[in-house]
């Protein structure tokens, strides 16, 4: 009886890891986690928006993610903000490495249509810490309204 507890759980554990892997998450994954963001009132609209974002920034198009990111937003006629975050993200992957995957941390609603999530990207050398508002335009439809990143990942966690 008891080596057959011991099977199953070697089993288990042996499943779980077969589907551990590095680099970007799998469609699966990122479902799951988009899953679990919605449930805290985030619309999938969203979050595909950063997932999209994450994902080109990954493939190295960083200028194509700010533009597609940026969209309709008031935020594209701040031209030289956008060119200091496009180097500033430049300089953290020659920091830091490559972006090899990302994922969603915590948001905060304040209405239906302003929310601010959080993201963390992992880099071959070091987290990073991303903090993206949007904002639900009347006539836009979900737009960024700002963008911020750093390397204060342990901000993440709480002081006691």
């Amino acid at each position: 009886m008891k080596m057959t507890i011991i099977f199953i759980i070697l089993n288990f554990f042996s499943f779980c890891f077969s589907f551990a892997q590095e680099g970007k998450l799998s469609p699966a994954q990122s479902e799951s986690k988009s899953k679990k963001l919605s449930i805290l009132g985030v619309p999938q609209e969203v979050l595909d928006i950063c997932e999209n974002f994450f994902y080109k920034i990954i493939d190295n198009k960083i200028e194509k993610a700010f533009d597609d990111l940026i969209g309709n937003s008031p935020l594209k006629k701040k031209t030289d903000e956008i060119q200091r975050l496009m180097s500033e993200l430049k300089r953290a992957v020659n920091l830091y490495g490559q972006i090899r995957s990302f994922e969603p941390i915590n948001s905060e609603i304040v209405t239906e249509s302003f929310i601010r999530v959080r993201y963390l990207t992992y880099h071959t050398d070091f987290p990073m810490r991303w903090v993206l508002t949007f904002y639900k335009s009347p006539k836009l439809g979900w737009i960024v309204v700002n963008i911020r990143f750093d390397d204060l990942s342990e901000f993440f966690f709480k002081e006691d």
